[in-house]
């Protein structure tokens, strides 16, 4: 037996076969799964997995041999145990009479006792109390699982609530416990294995000898208590010479401006000033063009906003300087667009191939059949049909069904490309393209792609990018290292500090470089709804993964035939869930959107106010606890400079008055049940005129509203595609469809007062038009207001 330690973890090796046993040091509790094989790695030639026979300890040199009794191999490790975790790094790999049949090390999966949380992406699981994490040191050490091997039997339980699959995953559940997981390939042999979405693709080899081979794979293991993880990963990255990304002086892991929000919008050249003084009349310090490049790949500006190119994003980034702002730009990482030059006139080697067939017959200039000699990469279900010889890309319609095999339909010289004649024998490549009508470069080529943002990010100064699409990474074939060194090459050739994210990708590796993700969408459905499932899910992410919180994107809307002009309500229960956990979120609007919603100055105030409070820690845990209630609405109001008033808010359904469902004779108006949770206030509503079958001229005359004894009537006029809005005085404001105030008036008298519990609230109009309009109401009703201080306010009046 032979013992290291890990921080308050000891690592035992037994002689006999190198399995694992775990154990907290301090009070001698047991932290290994019982009766589950735990060897430190495993060796894998084709899809056999093989354990240990025996490992041996020379203490002189601090390395573990592993000795492996089917295949005749031997790999030594190397072991530095530190102050807070211990490593082991591949020094040798041995095989009898020179063989190079290993294929892949297996770190792991080393089973522990520990189920109460399970970080897929860092590799760290803990019961609230002890915590064990196991970090890859380097790109090529990929945490997770091959993805061609049948999962261990223990770790055949599912995970329902993981964001990855099982060959993604660092960590994972088995019964009664978790398992933490890491491997390395032998990249210099190709192979046919699944890729992606596709179970059985040709990989070809790497050609990098430090990241192809096996030699040079590390991991670490540490024990802490929970509270201690991020210092404990710190010491990691700072021992081991791993990316340590700062922001603003902080680690970024744990640096407050992590989670600061930022606004999303299409500016150019010409109309940064306006996005800038949009930014920050939110509070905010960073402003992000959703879609700036004509061109992926090659990554070049679009020459309408951008006509100077890089040099005008230079300037942007310049001008948001001078005011305090910072510039970001999004990405669909190594997606290539069909106009790229790496595509067209000429395509490029590089580009990305699901196979290769050989021709079985000469191909003249016209034709629309060609023969090849392997149907299978043709046959794979991808978006596009599109191929290459030599120079030309060529689509077809189907595969023949069976020899001799020919590709049927074909257009030759499509995308810009030159058709020309082809001998027997010449090689034709299936290209691998995506529903997003683009194809990927192969793990040479995408080299360029990561040396490009990267220059662009220097010359510009940009200082926030999302790696959109990162998944793409997976068709070079080379799993999370293809994605680990895209990654990785960008962040090396920046040279300042870089907020960055990603899509759904998040290997071990480079939980170390994301700052954050921020995963949510708003498209085509109303704000509160839009993946609120998914944004949820997120946050127990986050947490256990010890990510930064961030709660997605959201949208400011003008009016459309689908949505409403963003409202101040809908903007107000975005920013209390972000208080409520803690996160931040983009706030995504085109900028011809920003200048129709007559809202938006409301609209900003409010997420500067709220953005500072939360910033500022102004919220008690209690609160944020029921501010997380997805159902819970809140209203935020200034009390002072370190001071606001947080008030919960009721918003009832609509309630509707549709003339065409009155009886005849009967008047207009309606009798609505209404019930207030709250004490008595004055009644608050949103009322608007909506036309019946497009009949714009449409509207109602005289609104009154009746409750509890006291009539209120707006003598006036309100038309289609009107609101009329009241916050509990007198006053009637009357906006269009976008929130711009076209003119008040004043009711016959204040505004009824709304009692405690349950009641009738009336309503009556003259309707005019044919057909008459639909009038729908929604009350709002405000609790007890809550004062709230900045923890600055709270520490100067305890002291």
């Amino acid at each position: 037996m032979v013992q290291f330690q890990a921080g308050r973890l000891t690592v035992q090796l037994n002689h006999n076969g190198g399995a694992i046993g775990l154990k907290d040091t301090l009070n001698g509790r047991e932290l290994g799964a019982p009766g589950v094989s735990s060897p430190l790695l495993r060796i894998v030639t084709g899809k056999k997995i093989e354990e240990p026979a025996y490992a041996l300890y020379d203490e002189a040199s601090g390395e573990l041999s592993f000795h492996f009794e089917r295949c005749k191999a031997q790999v030594d490790v190397a072991v530095s145990a530190k102050a807070k975790y211990v490593t082991f790094e591949v020094t040798r790999v041995e095989e009898e009479g020179g063989k190079s049949d290993i294929d892949a090390i297996i770190w792991g999966p080393v089973a522990t006792a520990l189920s109460g949380s399970i970080g897929e992406s860092v590799g760290v699981v803990h019961d609230g109390e002890l915590a064990l994490g196991l970090l890859a040191l380097n790109m090529k050490t990929v945490g997770g699982w091959p993805a061609e091997l049948e999962r261990l039997e223990f770790a055949k339980e599912p995970y329902e609530d993981s964001k990855f699959d099982y060959d993604q995953s660092t960590a994972w559940p088995i019964p009664d416990g978790s398992l933490l997981q890491a491997f390395v390939r032998n990249r210099t042999k190709g192979g046919r294995r699944p890729v992606w979405n596709l179970n059985d693709i040709e990989v070809a080899p790497l050609h990098r000898e430090d990241d192809a081979v096996i030699v040079g794979s590390c991991i670490a293991l540490f024990g802490c208590l929970v509270g201690d993880v991020l210092e404990t990963i710190e010491a990691v990255e700072l021992g081991e010479g791993l990316p340590h990304p700062m922001l603003e002086g902080e680690w970024s892991k744990t640096a407050k401006a992590a989670t600061q929000s930022y606004l999303i919008t299409d500016f150019s050249e010409a109309t940064i000033g306006e996005a800038v003084q949009y930014t920050k009349q939110a509070g905010l310090r960073y402003v992000y063009h959703p879609d700036p490049f004509s061109k992926w790949g090659h990554f070049a500006l679009k020459p309408g906003p951008f006509p100077r190119g890089d040099e005008g994003m230079r300037a942007c980034v310049e001008a948001a300087g001078r005011e305090g702002v910072s510039v970001g730009v999004h990405t669909l990482s190594n997606f290539t667009t069909l106009n790229d030059p790496y595509v067209t006139p000429i395509p490029h080697e590089g580009l990305q191939r699901v196979g290769t067939s050989r021709l079985t017959a000469p191909v003249e200039i016209e034709g629309g059949e060609i023969g090849i000699d392997d149907p299978r990469p043709f046959k794979e279900s991808l978006y596009r049909n599109s191929a290459v010889i030599g120079s030309e890309i060529i689509e077809y319609e189907s595969v023949s069904e069976e020899a001799p095999w020919k590709l049927l339909g074909v257009r030759r010289g499509v995308n810009g490309t030159a058709a020309s004649r082809y001998e027997a024998g010449e090689e034709i490549g299936r290209l691998w393209d995506h529903p997003y009508d683009v194809f990927f470069p192969d793990i040479e080529l995408q080299e360029a792609y990561s040396s490009r943002i990267a220059e662009l990010f220097r010359s510009t100064g940009l200082k926030q990018i999302s790696f959109d699409g990162l998944e793409g990474c997976f068709a070079t074939g080379h799993d999370g290292y293809g994605v680990n060194r895209f990654v990785q090459k960008c962040y090396e050739g920046w040279d300042t500090e870089v907020i960055n994210d990603a899509s759904i990708v998040v290997p071990n590796y480079l939980w170390h470089i994301f700052t954050r993700f921020n995963w949510g969408e708003p498209w085509g459905v109303s704000t509160r709804e839009g993946q609120l499932e998914w944004r949820l899910t997120n946050q127990r992410y986050f947490r256990r993964n010890f990510i930064p919180p961030m709660l997605g994107w959201f949208q400011i809307r003008s009016v459309s035939d689908r949505f409403e002009a963003t409202t101040i309500d809908e903007i107000e229960w975005v920013l209390s869930k972000a208080a409520g956990f803690g996160a931040g979120f983009a706030l995504s609007a085109n900028m011809d959107v920003l200048k129709r919603n007559g809202n938006v100055d409301a609209l900003l105030k409010q997420v500067r106010q709220w953005e500072t409070a939360r910033s500022r820690g102004a919220f008690s845990e209690e609160q944020r606890e029921r501010m997380r209630d997805p159902k819970s609405d809140w209203h935020l109001e200034p009390a002072g400079e370190d001071g606001w008033q947080l008030v919960p808010v009721s918003i009832s359904k609509p309630l509707v008055c549709n003339p065409a469902e009155m009886q005849p004779g009967q008047p207009g108006g309606s009798d609505w049940a209404f019930y207030n949770k709250f004490g008595e206030q004055p009644l608050r509503f949103t009322l608007r005129v909506t036309p019946a079958y497009g009949n714009a001229d449409a509207l109602i005359k005289r609104p009154t509203f009746y409750t509890n004894g006291v009539y209120m009537t707006f003598d006036t006029e309100v038309c289609a595609n009107e609101y009329l809005v009241c916050d509990g005085d007198r006053i009637g404001r009357i906006y269009d469809l976008n929130w711009n105030l076209q003119r008040t008036v004043t009711a016959s008298a204040d505004a009824p007062t709304v009692r405690s519990g349950g009641q009738t609230v009336s309503f009556g109009c003259k309707f005019e038009g044919d057909p008459k309009p639909v009038v729908s109401v929604t009350v709002s009703t405000r609790g007890e207001a809550e004062a709230v201080q900045a923890e600055t306010a709270k520490a100067g009046s305890r002291s």
